[in-house]
């Protein structure tokens, strides 16, 4: 079944990717029609993904060897710049955003590899901007420490998005050390980290861990001006917030410069975004796969480029699933629930949808259409996530 044209595909990497290679841009869009496919069919082994499917899923002529060899040269290229990728995807979706823009980043590992993601919250998923991966242990061809992999990715990501959006990083507590607040410090960021309970800090002369500042139930706390760490000593701003039905209240670290940007709900309201990542990496390993996906050379770098065809591939299924055309969709295809579940009855994901419609026959045609407009967009400099509403085509009438 069709699912989209390569050379459709290839356009936009063309115009927005230039700066590939001929080469790698031709089969990134190859590989990013295939991944479209998968997620257009039914397949067994618990949806398990593998390079063998993958290759049967190429829209190249030549016998299934050939397509082998294609996916394992593309694999293996070492001229794949993440950077450029992450450049173009931050253009392409961000273009045209405005004010605070949430970026939550965090790690994941997708089959034997662990994958560092930046991503932008969107319909209760996280659409992937960039993407590092890496394996341990660690060698002398990679930094010499997961904290230092992690910051230069942090500046990576910085430096190719727009220069004109204000980053706001969300992380959870695996980003709250000390090193990487005073990097953030020295960087300007602006930040939202959930902090580390057992953490010691000093609030009005006070020395004390940081789970005894108090809360109360639906009620954000801002404490000014806290020493974070009990050596290094940063002063930032903490907002606790509580809900009972949390396991355990939050402590939201961020820069004491940013009182006048985010006001303490706001704050409260970026963090709860986090989430949608971590929907994202359920959709990445269940519904679509990667957890069952081994490789076994060269592990971290082959991985890398397979995901970013597959990130591509992913933010086109959520748009399809957001856009009118997938509201009508839905209508359709999903049971709401009686009872409203986290403030929703919806049952299926803007991805789920979108797999749907792309398999199902009365609905293939239209979203096949709605792919074309999106890189059509997309080519001709429009932001997806400003114009995906309004460019779905219409019902067919048959």
């Amino acid at each position: 079944m069709r699912v989209a044209y390569p050379w459709a595909l290839h356009s936009l990497l063309e115009a927005r990717f230039h700066r590939l290679s001929k080469p790698v841009r031709k089969n990134l869009a190859v590989l990013t029609v295939a991944f479209l496919r998968v997620l257009s069919t039914a397949r067994s082994g618990n949806g398990r993904l593998s390079l063998a499917l993958l290759a049967r899923a190429l829209a190249t002529a030549g016998t299934p060897h050939a397509r082998e060899k294609r996916l394992h040269r593309f694999l293996n290229n070492p001229r794949f710049d993440y950077l450029t990728v992450a450049s173009s995807l931050g253009d392409i979706l961000l273009s045209e955003r405005q004010g605070l823009c949430p970026v939550i980043v965090d790690q994941t590992k997708s089959g034997s590899a662990q994958a560092l993601l930046a991503a932008v919250p969107y319909a209760g998923r996280a659409l992937p901007l960039a993407c590092y991966t890496f394996a341990y242990p660690f060698t002398e061809l990679v930094p010499t420490s997961q904290n230092q992999l992690e910051e230069i990715f942090l500046v990576d990501v910085e430096e190719s998005l727009p220069p004109h959006v204000t980053l706001v990083w969300i992380a959870d507590r695996g980003y709250c050390r000390s090193s990487l607040l005073e990097q953030n410090e020295r960087e300007g960021r602006l930040y939202v980290i959930r902090g580390r309970v057992g953490t010691i800090i000093t609030y009005q002369t006070r020395r004390m861990k940081l789970r005894q500042l108090k809360c109360k139930p639906y009620t954000a706390i801002r404490y000014n001006d806290v020493l974070y760490h009990a050596k290094r000593q940063i002063r930032v701003d903490v907002i606790v917030y509580y809900e009972p039905h949390y396991k355990d209240p939050w402590y939201l670290v961020v820069p004491v410069s940013s009182r006048a940007i985010m006001a303490t709900d706001v704050v409260v309201e970026l963090y709860r975004e986090r989430m949608q990542i971590e929907q994202s990496f359920r959709d990445f390993k269940t519904h679509l796969g990667m957890r069952g996906l081994r490789l076994q050379v060269d592990v971290a770098a082959r991985m890398g480029r397979l995901l970013l065809a597959f990130c591509l591939a992913y933010v086109l299924c959520v748009l399809i699933g957001e856009s009118s055309l997938g509201h009508q969709a839905r209508a359709v295809f999903e049971i709401p629930r009686r009872n409203p579940r986290h403030g929703t009855t919806r049952t299926l994901s803007a991805l789920m949808i979108a797999m749907l419609m792309l398999s199902h026959p009365d609905w293939v045609h239209q979203s096949l259409l709605l792919v074309h407009k999106l890189i059509h967009d997309a080519a001709t400099g429009r932001s997806w996530l400003t114009h995906v509403r309004n460019h779905s085509p219409p019902l067919s009438t048959k």
